[in-house]
């Protein structure tokens, strides 16, 4: 026959989900699932064969596992002996899934199951539930159809705390797509910064970033602080670039950060396989910058905007502003 977990033998049963374990109400005998047990409140860790069903026969009957058993099996047979160091799933399997999880595994080894639980909340579309019928589920190449990045919905999701729900909409995605843009542009300007030396703010700013981006993943990984913390340093860069207080010596070492960030976080793609093209040498975009400002000053304006299209090719944009041309990578 059918085999249950008798949560009445587990003081500790209901701690994850916080239940009042004696306020469930137990039946003196009932059908639950199909399977007759004595207690409402157990859980089935085998059952009994049942006609046109997969069945096993490992010495306690003919039959197959309950559906909490498959997750400890592979947690205690790839993982080593527990506990297990972090243990995740969506807030809808506190209850009973990883409940039962602990007491089987726990009951099965007499340690503790996991060191942490991590659960993530709802992901909703238009402050509704995803669903087909309501054609409001998105996969990536629909996002890439509208134009946006993969990276930026990787952004959107890493906004939130894992632990609040996320509203999903097309303009919270823009929003995503520009902040993404406005850190990507930044570093794209420390390409132009070819004034010599270092500047000792630049240093104490990199020093701050880190340390409250570290703050931040060690605070039940606040993914949305870490980012907040990004962006003060982001200001503060574009700030210096813009009063010409920050070097070349500066540059490495903010560039060595902001690696530090992405594998952590993985949105700016720093090092993605499609943008392993050699970049184009500073010196030739300002020896081309020159050319295309000769261009225009005697109005052969099709040269200039020759080199203005083949840099775009090459990964390099042009800004034209009454201060001059800036120049970014893409």
């Amino acid at each position: 026959g059918s085999i249950y977990f008798k949560i009445s033998t587990m003081a500790t049963y209901g701690r994850l989900a916080r239940l009042d374990i004696e306020g469930m109400k137990p039946g003196a005998r009932v059908d639950a699932d199909s399977y007759a047990k004595e207690d409402a409140r157990d859980f089935v860790l085998w059952k009994a064969t049942k006609p046109g069903e997969p069945t096993w026969d490992f010495g306690t009957g003919p039959g197959r596992p309950g559906w909490h058993i498959e997750c400890s099996a592979m947690a205690l047979r790839l993982l080593d002996s527990p506990p297990i160091d972090i243990h995740a799933g969506g807030v809808d399997l506190i209850f009973p899934h990883h409940e039962n999880e602990i007491a089987q595994s726990e009951g099965a080894t007499g340690k503790p199951f996991s060191r942490f639980w991590v659960h993530v909340e709802y992901l909703i579309v238009d402050d509704q539930k995803m669903s087909k019928s309501l054609g409001n589920t998105y996969t990536i190449p629909d996002v890439v159809a509208r134009g946006f990045r993969p990276s930026a919905v990787r952004y959107l999701l890493l906004s939130a705390h894992y632990r609040k729900q996320l509203n999903f909409t097309w303009e919270s995605l823009g929003a995503a797509e520009a902040a993404l843009k406005r850190m990507t542009d930044s570093l794209a300007r420390l390409d132009s910064v070819t004034r010599a030396g270092s500047h000792p703010d630049i240093s104490a700013r990199i020093d701050e970033a880190r340390t409250a981006f570290a703050a931040a993943m060690q605070d039940d990984l606040n993914t949305a602080a870490a980012l907040g913390a990004i962006f003060v340093l982001v200001q503060a860069l574009n700030s210096a670039i813009d009063a010409e207080e920050i070097g070349a010596g500066d540059v490495p070492a903010i560039r060595a950060a902001f690696d530090e960030f992405d594998r952590v976080l993985g949105v700016l793609s720093l090092r993605r396989a499609e943008d392993a093209r050699p970049p184009v040498p500073v010196e030739e975009i300002e020896r081309l910058i020159e050319a295309r400002h000769a261009a225009r000053r005697r109005r052969d304006f099709v040269a200039a905007d020759q080199i203005r299209n083949d840099l775009a090719t090459r990964g390099v944009l042009l800004e034209d502003n009454p201060g001059g041309t800036r120049w970014k990578r893409k």
